[in-house]
This record gives C-alpha cells, sequence and structure tokens, in this order.
C-alpha cells in the first residue's frame, strides 16, 4: 500500500523529473552532455564496461584537461586489432568514515579492478564478450555473452548487467542499491535490444538470482526504454522477478538535461517486495544530481539521495548528500576527493555517518 508519506516522496521526485524531464566512466551526465545513447561509448548498449573507439577519443580529447603528448600524437582506441579490442580500469584510494557512537575509521583501499576484452569474430554481427575483476578479491566474472547483432538490433546470451536505470558509477546510490541493479549484482540469461534514432530498448529474461545459482522455476524480466535528444533525455525501466523465496516487482523513471555548463540526472523508483502470501512492503528510492563541468577537465558533482525503505513503517526516511569533485588532468587518469553525509532514524547509527573518500582512477 502506498501511503501519504510515500506519495509525497514519489510526487517531489516526479515534479523534479518533469521539470528537468538522462560513458567513457559509466557517467550518464557526459551521455547526457552530448545528447548521446550509452552505446557510443561503451561496448555493451546499457553503458559501463569497456569502451568504444569514440569512448577512448573522447576520454583523450575532451574528457581531460591536458593532452600530455601533443594534439598530433596517435590516439588509444582499444583496438589490438580489427577483431580484438581491451580496455581495463583500475580504482584505489581512501576512505574515513565516522559514525556516531563508534571510533571514526580510515583505511587505503584497492577499490576494483576489472578488465576487459571484446573479440569481434564477425564485425558488427559476432562478438563474444568479457568483464573479470580481477582484485581486490579473487578474480570474479561481472559479464561474458555471446552477442549478434545488425545495425539496429541485438540478441545476447550469458552473463550481464540488468538493464534498468541510469547506469551510473556510484554503487551506493540509494537508487541502485534498493533496486539491486549494481556492478556486483549481473545475472545470466538472454537480452534483447533496439536503438535507432532517439529511442532505444533493452529487454532480458534471467535466472533473478544476482548470477547465484538458480533454486526454482521463476524467473527476471527486466526493460529499460530511453528516448535522447541534443540536451536532455528521459527513459522508464521495469522489472519483474518471480522466484519461490517471494516475488519482486520495480519500475522507474529516469531524466536529464543539460543547462548551461550544468547537466541534471533524476531518477525514482518503486520497489515491491512480497514478504509473504498477501502482504507486500514497498520501498521508494530517488536521485537528483547535478554535474558542473565548469572547466575541461573539472566536474563538481552534488547529489541528494532518499529512501524510503518501508511505507509502513513511519519515520524511517533516509537521506544523503554527497559533494564530490572529478578532475582529469590527463587522459585515462582521474582523481576524485568526496564527502557524503547521511541522514537517516536515530536507532541506527551507519545511517548517520559521515564519509570523505580520495579516489585514484586509471582506466584505458
Amino acid at each position: 500500500m502506498i501511503t501519504p508519506g510515500k506519495m509525497i516522496v514519489a510526487g517531489c521526485a516526479g515534479i523534479l523529473l518533469a521539470g528537468v524531464s538522462p560513458p567513457g566512466l559509466a557517467e550518464p551526465y557526459l551521455a547526457t552532455a552530448k545528447g548521446l545513447h550509452c552505446s557510443s561509448c561503451h561496448s555493451h548498449p546499457g553503458g559501463g564496461g569497456k569502451r568504444t573507439v569514440y569512448g577512448n577519443a573522447y576520454a583523450q580529447t575532451e574528457l581531460a584537461a591536458t593532452r600530455i603528448g601533443g594534439d598530433d600524437a596517435p590516439l588509444w582506441t582499444g583496438e589490438v586489432n580489427r577483431w580484438l579490442s581491451v580496455g581495463g580500469d583500475l580504482r584505489g584510494g581512501y576512505h574515513y568514515t565516522d559514525t556516531p557512537g563508534s571510533d571514526a575509521s580510515s583505511e587505503f583501499a584497492v577499490n576494483r579492478a576489472t578488465l576487459y576484452v571484446e573479440a569481434s569474430v564477425i564485425p558488427g554481427r559476432l562478438t563474444i564478450y568479457i568483464d573479470q575483476q580481477v582484485a581486490p578479491s579473487a578474480s570474479i566474472n561481472r559479464e561474458a555473452y555471446v552477442r549478434v547483432s545488425d545495425s539496429k538490433w541485438f540478441v545476447a546470451g550469458g552473463q550481464f548487467f540488468l538493464p534498468y536505470g541510469l547506469r551510473l558509477q556510484d554503487d551506493t546510490a540509494f537508487v541502485r542499491l534498493a533496486t539491486g541493479t549494481t556492478f556486483d549484482n549481473p545475472d545470466r540469461g538472454i537480452q534483447a535490444g533496439y536503438e535507432s534514432g532517439s529511442w532505444s530498448m533493452i529487454a532480458a529474461i534471467t535466472n533473478g538470482s544476482g548470477g547465484g545459482r538458480e533454486t526454482d522455476d521463476g524467473k527476471q524480466f527486466s526493460v529499460v526504454t530511453s528516448y535522447v535528444q541534443p540536451g536532455w533525455r528521459a527513459g522508464v525501466s521495469a522489472s519483474v522477478n518471480n522466484a519461490d523465496a517471494g516475488d519482486r516487482d520495480m519500475v522507474g523513471l529516469f531524466a536529464g538535461v543539460r543547462t548551461g555548463p550544468i547537466v541534471w540526472l533524476a531518477e525514482v523508483d518503486l520497489v515491491t517486495d512480497e514478504l509473504s502470501q498477501g502482504v507486500d512492503r514497498d520501498a521508494v528510492a530517488g536521485l537528483v544530481e547535478a554535474n558542473w563541468m565548469y572547466r575541461q577537465g573539472h566536474n563538481f558533482k552534488l547529489t541528494y539521495d532518499v529512501l524510503d525503505p518501508d511505507d509502513d513503517i513511519s519515520e524511517d526516511l533516509e537521506v544523503r548528500y554527497s559533494l564530490v569533485w572529478e578532475y582529469s588532468p590527463m587522459q585515462f587518469l582521474q582523481g576524485r576527493l568526496g564527502f557524503r553525509t547521511y541522514d537517516g532514524p536515530p536507532q541506527f547509527p551507519l545511517a548517520n555517518r559521515d564519509v570523505f573518500f580520495a579516489e585514484l582512477h586509471g582506466f584505458f
């Protein structure tokens, strides 16, 4: 049941969406700024993972503040030859967390290292793609699929990220955690997509087990559709996961717009979990983000996240504010400094923590 409080949260997000009527770095604001589909910069039409020739060129000529080697230096394209291309990401940094009632903690860590290999067995028709996480823990496969395609359609089978919502780099955003559509939760199945002009759509049928072993005969159906114009985009997502442990239904809206040097993103999701026969739990997650690219190589990101995890429980609203400075001094290198503060129910200390982080991201 959707309560008045939940309607207010969803309504506010809806107003923001209506008002804004959304990567080389899995950042939808870059695609919105350029008026492009995610497939322009990434091998996977849904975004994330290995960069295309254009995505690599953008990282060297437009994203970086300075191009080392000069304008005449050859561009790295990721292509070993016409049949094979590679890429990678390495993120490491420092996190400081201050949680009420506990001692502050800090840690240097390798956040994530991934390698990408794409074999264009028949260029433009048959592709084999692998996305493998190699650090910080044991090697973990994130995506591995075979894709058959033409200029507009594709069909793929294997393991892949679910088509849903904005493919944000920040997996800790409430809209990603509440829906479970993070870079840590690929799934196995088949997917098909269509992209022509301003329209794109990706639909998938998967096990619904988050990449784990299937335990029942239920399946998850997911779809995302978007409409892209120069300077703005809008889209809708939906997902139904039928499982013996309880069904989950999700629906979401997302949008983005460029206003001068600022790119706005917004998303709102309604998640309904079946707890038992006839008993459901409804949750709403929302995000509004402003990206101010005030100078080449520099971006300030201001984000507001909100989560109502259960509309049957009063005063459980969680809010997060984030301020992040992203600086790309040269091609294939980005530094990030950020601060996040959480405001949630006082009985949950972690829901009221403050986080400072510094990250160095190398990619190719």
